[in-house]
């Protein structure tokens, strides 16, 4: 099943957020899931120190105020959108997907922002974070300005993916990580929100082996959510329309395949 093409049903989990949830909410907290985006892991130690730390790699020097608004301050320039600009994710994500056709959001921010360097330049470069993301941009782009601008996502909106791990029903296990990477373009009002080469990471939720007597092997994936070009994350699962669009494509391995997505 290697390289099977796959329509997938994306669709948009909304739920009620709990009351008492935000009380986890704190500037620790958020100071993690920025580490995380920039380096794939939360740092260690004195909370004046990380952002010290963290403001010195993207801006290229400690910045002033409170301790809460800097970490603030911080999230909003790494992953929120605004009008012209646009957050440092979506800036990386725009020249990655313009020089490779790739955008491997499910990596490190800066591990992303080396490699395209490499492969552009010859070798990583130095300096703040937001100067070496625009210059990408500007030599891919010949611009920094960006015309932004909100769409909605329906439910059942069909995303294209190539599974890119090898599945095998005798060799996997349940957990284990599954690579695929979207192949078309998913529009809205012209505009591009999932990118074709828009790679993530699902997983394993259930195997079953082939049996001795004819009975298929079964492999079932959790394909979790892929990254849209702002780097928003879109949840996706398999229901009915895209298994009736699988089975008019005729790319179903047997009757199974139902079980099998």
């Amino acid at each position: 099943m290697k390289g099977l093409a796959i329509l997938l049903v994306a669709c948009l989990l909304m739920a009620t957020v709990p009351a008492g949830i935000y009380a986890s909410i704190t500037p620790v907290t958020v100071l993690a899931s920025v580490e995380e985006v920039l380096y794939g892991a939360a740092k260690t130690g004195a909370l004046l120190e990380r952002i010290d730390s963290v403001e010195e790699d993207i801006y290229g020097s400690v910045q002033d105020g409170a301790v809460m608004l800097r970490i603030d301050r911080v999230q909003q320039f790494v992953e929120t959108n605004q009008r012209g600009s646009g957050s440092l994710k979506l800036q990386l994500n725009l020249a990655e997907w313009g020089f490779s056709g790739t955008l491997r959001s499910s990596e490190p921010l800066v591990q992303r922002l080396t490699t395209l360097e490499t492969d552009l330049l010859g070798s990583p470069q130095s300096g703040p974070l937001v100067d070496r993301t625009r210059g990408l941009m500007e030599m891919i782009w010949g611009t920094t300005e960006l015309d932004i601008q909100g769409v909605d996502l329906s439910e059942a909106s069909l995303v294209k993916v190539r599974i890119l791990s090898e599945v095998d029903s005798g060799e996997m296990e349940e957990g284990d990580p599954v690579r695929y990477r979207v192949v078309e373009d998913v529009m809205v009002d012209g505009r591009v929100v999932i990118p074709s080469g828009a790679e993530a990471v699902g997983r394993v939720a259930e195997v079953q082996s082939a049996g001795r007597i004819g009975r298929d092997g079964r492999v079932v994936i959790d394909f979790l959510s892929v990254s849209a070009l702002d780097g928003t994350l879109v949840p996706l699962k398999v229901d009915e329309r895209a298994t009736e669009k699988n089975h008019s494509l005729e790319i179903a391995a047997g009757a199974s395949m139902a079980g099998i997505l």
